[in-house]
């Protein structure tokens, strides 16, 4: 009668451990996205006010560039790691790839795209 217990209590602290371990994964994506942003507008601010706005944007961008690749990285692990789970529960590659690719916008492209245009 133990044995069943003990399973029981694996497989619950097991659940939890995975739950804990997603939901610092998401924390961390966070983090890094609101290390680049804060990277991006204090860099910025150091831009001297007659340079041209591409100029600008190019200068800040090249002095973000470590924070950006720290979260396209994390971020391509973290859709590496949903993928699989994916591929194990059965879905379609198509199903895999179109939830892939919003990711990819709502992580990289969306915030980027969000800052260009908060220059106009």
């Amino acid at each position: 009668m133990n044995a069943p217990r003990l399973l029981l209590a694996l497989f619950v602290i097991g659940g939890s451990l995975g739950a804990d371990a997603a939901a610092a994964r998401t924390r961390d994506l966070g983090d890094l996205e609101a290390a680049w942003h804060d990277c991006v507008r204090e860099a910025y601010l150091r831009q001297p006010p007659g340079q041209s706005r591409a100029g600008a944007q190019r200068n800040v961008l090249d002095e973000c560039r470590e924070h950006e690749d720290q979260l396209v990285a994390a971020t391509m692990l973290e859709h590496a790691r949903e993928d699989e789970a994916a591929r194990r529960a059965g879905l379609p590659l198509t199903a895999r790839a179109g939830a892939w690719a919003a990711s990819v916008a709502a992580y990289v492209v969306d915030p980027v795209t969000s800052w260009l245009q908060g220059w106009r």
